[in-house]
């Protein structure tokens, strides 16, 4: 069942064994050439889990961990939370998100360490490091609807791909208002849907090409738990397949691309992600099947919210056997 909402993606309800809790409907899919769940979504679910009963003082800093096997979109997301340390300043929570299969076994999707501290009364330094590429303003953009059918008139895109990218990225487009950044190149080739369109930045290398957007949460964000539970759900966007993206590639290029591990780190303590936020995404380093990018946010005022770090699989395609 498509999600209504945010907290329809976010949401978690305790069940009756100590420690468990299960997320409110199945996760869903995004952005992924197999039939498995966004990653995000179980993101979400561990981070929701892991504010369960927080000190009130406490603040979200840190969400480190490993995808350990896809999520499957037809049941719910069992998320077994243990907290390893409680002191006035700090709380570090361990947080295993798994899914009951056919025959009654657990298998695990996500293991995290999510830490949390404490609101300090002063600070020593406050600063932050802007994006690598100037873009427009939110308000110079259109949206990602406006930008698809822009390509389709142009005769960049094919009527039928513009179809399937917009099915295939519905999730985020239900719950985010987003405009893509022109002049990045997830923008000018459509997140590698229209991958043969020319950009400004073929002639740079890989690690100094960029993308941006700006986005925000379309339903109200209740507390801080629901802050940052939709700030985990929307930072594994497009991290993995980036680099495919910035290689005039798409995800039909490759033969494996998924999320190992990930370093979710929060620069604020009180971001409100109703109000319009800018991402970028960058390609850091590849080699030995695996890729290596970052996607950082920034507030309207430029204060950066949170950095996503990423190591991920990148196979190339099976070569095709010969007569």
């Amino acid at each position: 069942m498509p999600y209504n909402s945010i907290q329809d993606a976010i949401g978690v309800r305790e069940t009756n064994e100590k420690g468990i809790y299960e997320s409110i409907h199945p996760p869903e899919r995004m952005g992924n050439a197999a039939a498995i769940a966004y990653g995000g979504c179980t993101l979400a679910i561990a981070c929701m889990t892991a504010h369960q009963s927080l000190p009130a003082s406490h603040r979200l800093y840190s969400m480190t961990g490993n995808f350990l096997g896809p999520a499957l979109c037809d049941r719910v997301l069992r998320a077994r939370v243990q907290e390893v340390r409680r002191t006035r300043t700090f709380t570090t929570r361990i947080v295993t998100v798994s899914q009951i299969q056919d025959d009654g076994t657990e298998r695990s999707c996500l293991v995290s360490l999510v830490d949390f501290h404490a609101v300090e009364p002063g600070e020593l330094f406050r600063y932050s490091k802007p994006p690598t590429r100037e873009y427009k303003g939110w308000d110079g953009q259109t949206s990602l609807d406006e930008l698809r059918e822009d390509l389709v008139r142009d005769g960049k895109l094919h009527p039928k791909i513009a179809a399937l990218h917009q099915k295939a990225f519905g999730l985020a487009a239900g719950l985010f208002e987003g405009r893509p950044c022109r002049g990045s190149m997830a923008a000018e080739t459509l997140l590698g849907f229209a991958k043969e369109v020319p950009t400004d930045q073929d002639g740079l290398e890989m690690w100094e090409k960029s993308s941006g957007d700006w986005w925000r949460c379309k339903g109200e964000l209740k507390s801080r738990a629901e802050q940052a539970a939709a700030l985990a759900f929307q930072m594994d966007g497009a991290v993995s397949f980036m680099p495919l993206v910035h290689s005039h590639m798409s995800l039909a290029d490759a033969g494996a691309c998924s999320t190992l591990d990930f370093a979710l780190r929060v620069m604020g303590n009180d971001f409100d992600l109703n109000k319009w936020c800018h991402r970028e995404w960058k390609c850091i380093a590849a080699g030995v099947g695996r890729t290596y990018s970052e996607a950082q946010v920034w507030d309207e005022e430029g204060r950066m919210i949170a950095s996503m770090t990423q190591s991920c699989i990148m196979r190339p395609l099976k070569e095709k056997g010969k007569l």
